[in-house]
């Protein structure tokens, strides 16, 4: 009886034991389950919308990162402003493509860089008579910007008066500023070099015989665009993605999207 009893006690254990962990187990489940909010904008050829869906270059590193990582999501495209304050204030939030700059630094936890970027001021190339030897010589023309993007923001930065930029936001503020350009509303275009080639590219013309780049600005071009972690986001989290960024970033998948990308 004794020993009928011992075996019995047993066969018992692994199920206390598993009763024990079960709630380790589902609270692990209930965290990997949590669905995560990346917002994003129209910024081609990084990130925007073609035929419902969000594509670019840093849209298919991001969704390779998330797979990887076992967590759910879905894509949201807004206005730059307001991609922002959502990934910002809320919980479980991502965005991407983003610069990262001083100011923003305790906006975010940052989880790394996607891609590559430059970033420079165009001009039309029939504008010879616009001369930049330095960046306080951009103050001299009529500057289109992008409310709240990193070119205006680092030009802000640098002492420029937000009320002298010719601003404009919204989903199509980026090629609204190309037409801008185009019909003389503005002088300057700060944009990085492989949207601009995007957008007029887009618009029927050739990139090498409209523009000119008249300067690079080079404190904003290091590194490149990055995806980032409203401040809400557990640290847990924003580990399992540097990870899974870092690994991607190696292999030759992450190589063939930059070449495919041109970037």
């Amino acid at each position: 009886m004794r020993c009928q009893h011992f075996l019995s006690v047993l066969l018992c254990i692994p199920v206390l034991v598993c009763l024990s962990v079960l709630p380790l187990g589902c609270a692990a489940l209930e965290a990997r389950a949590e669905v995560f909010s990346v917002h994003t904008e129209e910024f081609p050829p990084f990130n925007y919308t073609e035929n419902g869906r969000i594509v670019g270059a840093s849209t298919e590193i991001v969704e390779a990162i998330m797979r990887s990582s076992g967590y759910e999501y879905h894509l949201e495209s807004h206005p730059w402003a307001r991609a922002y304050e959502l990934a910002k204030s809320g919980k479980n939030t991502l965005i991407y493509s983003i610069g990262r700059t001083p100011k923003r630094e305790e906006d975010f936890k940052w989880i790394g860089i996607l891609v590559p970027s430059v970033h420079s001021v165009f001009a039309l190339k029939e504008r010879s008579d616009i001369v930049i030897n330095s960046l306080n010589d951009l103050s001299h023309y009529t500057i289109g910007t992008t409310i709240n993007d990193v070119r205006e923001s680092y030009l802000v930065s640098r002492g420029f008066d937000v009320r002298s930029l010719q601003r404009i936001g919204g989903e199509s503020a980026y090629i609204m500023n190309y037409l801008k350009l185009m019909k003389g509303r503005i002088d300057l275009w700060p944009m990085p070099d492989a949207v601009m080639s995007y957008i007029v590219r887009k618009t029927g013309d050739d990139p090498e015989t409209v523009v000119r780049k008249v300067y690079e600005l080079s404190e904003i071009s290091r590194g490149g665009y990055y995806l980032a972690a409203g401040r809400a986001t557990s640290e847990d989290v924003v580990v399992r993605l540097q990870a899974s960024l870092e690994v991607f970033r190696l292999t030759q998948d992450y190589q063939e999207i930059i070449n495919r990308w041109g970037l």
